[in-house]
């Protein structure tokens, strides 16, 4: 990017460092969830590890108007050091959480409450960040910035995969569980030294809020008033969540339960797709920026509600050539649908509390849609033992995420 300030790049390595703190806890869930889970089937461990996503839904609203609040009365750099300094202190905690044998509640009680101030702080640096990088310019400079974004947002999560690949190719690695949480957490809290000693750039930050309007914020008003973009903003980023999490985590666990695959084979070619995601998204930048990303998001939600059922009804007993193949097709579609989801939100609300409201809208989409796509879709499978079932649910909300985008293409 060539208008990348220091304080740009200090967001972007933020970034990246939260979102491998979040997929961390997804990609060893099928370490952790026995461990904590001792006395249940397979795929029940595996519904209850990931449920703890669920707990997003009141986590993240709760720190979307917390640090919403923040950043409208202080500097945006303030706000994100503050959600480092959660997210990095809650990881070190989950690294020292006491075993299922030693306490069997708490374990489970402290593992539930970690895991919401993590997705606490995780909903202020994302709503944050991401409006405030694209404060203040053009139409295709937030588009270039939108795609760095994403890019960082992939390499915190490829380092994740790593870590969760090395892990499944390590016999009984299930002991050395808390180390790289410990590790997440110190190198978060590191990374505050980057905001505290930031420099003094060009990108200016929220006027504070006069006293009045803090005593007579009219926050639940405005979302009131914003319902129905409200509504369609988190429809639209709960699938964006959803492109990511079936290639990039249900479908490791899920494959070797309807294949010969083993799970530890899945987990291999998890930095390859992670790589794979990475160049697209920089193929978007460079060459998807002159096209309306309204039709490109449609046309991209569309492919994957049309192709989705009949793409799993041939995963059972599938060779791994099809299995890539598959992840393949729903890394592309869900690259050209997510890249822009940020300028396409931004376009939908007012400007007068775009933190509260693109941020309460994308907290609602991400937690009823997006994290706890694995739990329902396992949920489905298990109730089911039909691969198709979970394939349903996806392709609605890719269906109706396309009836959105077309609407909005043809405003």
């Amino acid at each position: 990017m060539k208008a990348a300030t220091k304080q740009h790049k200090a967001i972007f390595i933020a970034n990246a460092l939260m979102h491998f703190d979040n997929a961390l806890y997804g990609y060893l869930v099928p370490i952790i969830a026995p461990l904590f889970f001792p006395n249940q089937k397979v795929i029940v461990q595996l519904i209850l590890g990931y449920g703890l996503f669920i707990t997003s839904f009141l986590a993240k609203p709760f720190g979307v108007l917390f640090f919403s609040k923040m950043a409208q009365t202080k500097e945006e750099a303030v706000t994100l050091r503050y959600t480092l300094l959660g997210a990095g202190i809650s990881l070190i905690a989950i690294g020292f959480l006491p075993s299922y044998q030693d306490e069997p509640l708490w374990s489970v009680v402290l593992l539930i409450l970690f895991r919401i101030c993590i997705e606490a702080c995780s909903a202020g640096e994302h709503n944050v960040a991401k409006l405030y990088l694209l404060k203040e310019v053009s139409t295709e400079q937030a588009k270039e910035i939108s795609v760095f974004y994403e890019v960082s947002t992939m390499l915190g999560i490829l380092l994740a995969g790593a870590v969760g690949t090395l892990f499944a190719l390590v016999d009984y690695s299930a002991p050395y569980w808390r180390i790289p949480f410990v590790l997440a957490g110190v190198l978060t809290l590191l990374n505050l030294v980057v905001f505290r000693f930031r420099p003094t750039d060009s990108v200016s930050s929220v006027e504070p809020i006069p006293v009045h309007q803090k005593a007579h914020s009219g926050y639940f008003m405005q979302l009131w008033k914003e319902r129905v973009p409200i509504m369609r903003i988190a429809i639209v980023t709960g699938f964006g969540h959803v492109t990511y999490i079936i290639p990039f985590v249900f479908i490791h666990s899920f494959v070797p339960m309807v294949t010969d695959i083993s799970y530890s084979t899945m987990m291999q070619y998890v930095p390859v797709f992670m790589l794979l995601d990475i160049v697209l998204l920089s193929w978007m930048g460079s060459v998807c920026r002159k096209y309306d990303h309204n039709n490109l998001m449609a046309v991209a939600s569309l492919l994957i509600g049309l192709s989705i059922i009949p793409l799993f009804r041939g995963l059972s007993g599938a060779s791994m050539l099809y299995v890539t193949i598959v992840r393949c097709w729903l890394i592309f579609c869900g690259v050209v649908f997510s890249c822009f989801i940020t300028v396409w939100s931004k376009e939908q609300i007012s400007k007068t509390t775009p933190y509260l409201t693109i941020g309460f809208a994308t907290v609602l989409g991400s937690s009823l849609f997006g994290k706890s796509a694995t739990t329902i879709c396992f949920y489905l499978f298990h109730w089911s033992n039909n691969p198709m079932l979970p394939a349903c649910y996806i392709a609605i909300l890719a269906i109706v995420s396309a009836m959105i985008m077309a609407d909005s293409a043809s405003e």
